[in-house]
């Protein structure tokens, strides 16, 4: 047994942040009544809040004094079979409810499922200079179908063996965040972070979805604990930085612009951070690989695709949020008002539940997700205050920088309130949630409800704001 300083997480957050979801279907009932979510839907967001809420008040209890070697056993034995029982359940929800084992509004998923069985099948006929030729130049978001077309090869075609191995890649992303989160801020903060990591609704359901965030999400945390573990360790090992260099190179072709905030994240953190946490030689050593790596990626299409991205960000999202306003009926009025301006104030909040049945199928779904976010941000604020007060902020700018530069970057696309491209942040939001939770004093408490209010009146407000933007 080894003693911890426990970290509750209170009955107080957990009743109220309960409460305030129920308050908030009743007031969406009352008000948006004929515009309401579907029976299973509202379950499904039930299911989310108090799974999450409970049971890491449950756990942050019964665990927080195991010894570690079998606490880290535990979370990734538990998260796997979580993700499991998610994966099954979801491949024959789905195969009911849409007819095809794949999630509503299915086109990119498709799209992968479809690419990767043509690829197995160049693969088996020997013709894979075929594909060759159609990725050409443009292989920035080809590591996904090209990953799942060699699973399809080497073991058949179903869609259930790459979600069992989602499965076990969203599990060790929990004790990735445990690592990480204990690194940083101590034993119990990490616990709290990897029980998080591990029940948060979000993370689970992408396990059972035929995309890339499971995958890109692993191998955005594993960068960034890597790049940590070099950071502060007294020597730097070349297996881990062999081990770092390839998890950025895969990144590249799962989503560019990410692995070009992690990149630039461990260049902030070389310059700006404290003595303390990494030494003069190891700065030197880092600087030389990351000129030799920004050398290799400027000679490659994938500098342009960064450049691009970053040069267009404005233009890009004034054109989806027009594209939103005139698409179907045209009747999204409202959106023609998002900007990185309005968007950026909420990054750490957003996006919020959608209560009402605006055609949006997955958003409904998992409007408890959602919820659960809109809450533990505020223990996210608590943890970088708390930072900024004591003039911590240089012992922790991976953290700090991996989150707002890709936080930036989202605010300025045209996919800022899109859950799906948010997901990359949630394991390094939910290890400041733990630490802000770690944090909390009678004066912090205080706030705790006061915030509650602010989030119901938001929620309650983005879904008028949706139905009266469509007429």
């Amino acid at each position: 047994m080894v003693s911890l300083n426990v970290i509750p997480f209170s009955k107080f957050y957990t009743n109220k942040a309960i409460a305030f979801f129920a308050i908030a279907l009743c007031i969406a009932f009352v008000v948006f009544f004929k515009k309401f979510l579907r029976a299973e839907w509202i379950v499904f967001g039930f299911i989310e809040v108090v799974g999450f809420f409970f049971f890491t008040y449950l756990l942050s209890n019964k665990w927080a004094t195991i010894v570690f070697r079998s606490f880290e056993k535990k979370l990734l034995w538990t998260s796997f079979w979580i993700r499991i029982v998610w994966v099954f359940f979801s491949y024959f929800y789905f195969l009911n409810t849409t007819g095809k084992p794949f999630e509503y509004e299915t086109a990119d998923a498709l799209g992968y499922h479809n690419e990767a069985f043509w690829l197995s099948f160049l693969l088996r006929f020997h013709k894979f200079e075929r594909y060759i030729e159609y990725v050409g130049i443009n292989y920035a978001d080809m590591g996904y179908p090209f990953y799942l077309g060699m699973l399809y090869y080497a073991i058949g075609d179903s869609v259930l063996p790459p979600r069992i191995i989602k499965a076990f890649l969203g599990a060790y992303t929990c004790v990735l965040a445990y690592k990480i989160g204990r690194n940083n801020f101590g034993e119990a903060v990490g616990r709290l972070a990897g029980i998080m990591t591990m029940l948060v609704p979000n993370m689970i359901y992408y396990c059972g979805l035929h995309v890339k965030e499971t995958e890109m999400v692993f191998l955005s945390i594993c960068f960034t604990y890597l790049a940590d573990k070099v950071i502060r360790a007294n020597k730097a090992r070349l297996w881990d930085i062999f081990l770092l260099i390839l998890t950025v190179t895969l990144l590249f072709f799962f989503r560019t612009v990410l692995a070009g905030c992690l990149l630039g994240s461990v260049a902030i953190t070389i310059v700006f951070s404290s003595s303390r946490i990494s030494t003069m030689n190891k700065r030197v050593l880092l600087v030389l690989l990351l000129a030799i790596g920004t050398y290799v990626i400027a000679l490659t299409p994938l500098a342009d695709n960064i450049t691009e991205h970053l040069e267009a960000g404005t233009s890009n999202l004034t054109s989806q949020m027009n594209s939103y306003a005139t698409r179907g009926d045209g009747n999204n009025k409202f959106a023609r008002y998002g900007s990185r301006s309005v968007f950026l104030p909420l990054m750490i909040m957003a996006p919020f539940p959608t209560f009402v049945d605006t055609l949006q199928p997955n958003a409904m779904m998992m409007a408890g997700a959602y919820f659960t976010r809109n809450v533990y941000a505020f223990f996210v604020i608590i943890s970088l205050w708390t930072l900024y007060k004591r003039k911590q902020v240089r012992n922790h700018l991976l953290l700090l920088s991996s989150n707002f530069s890709y936080i930036f970057v989202l605010a300025s696309s045209g996919f800022a309130l899109s859950e799906r491209f948010h997901l990359p942040l949630l394991p390094y939001l939910l290890i400041f949630a733990a630490h802000g939770i770690s944090q909390m004093n009678a004066k912090t408490r205080k706030l705790y409800l006061p915030y509650l209010f602010f989030t119901l009146a938001v929620v309650i407000g983005w879904n008028w704001f949706k139905l009266a933007g469509r007429s």
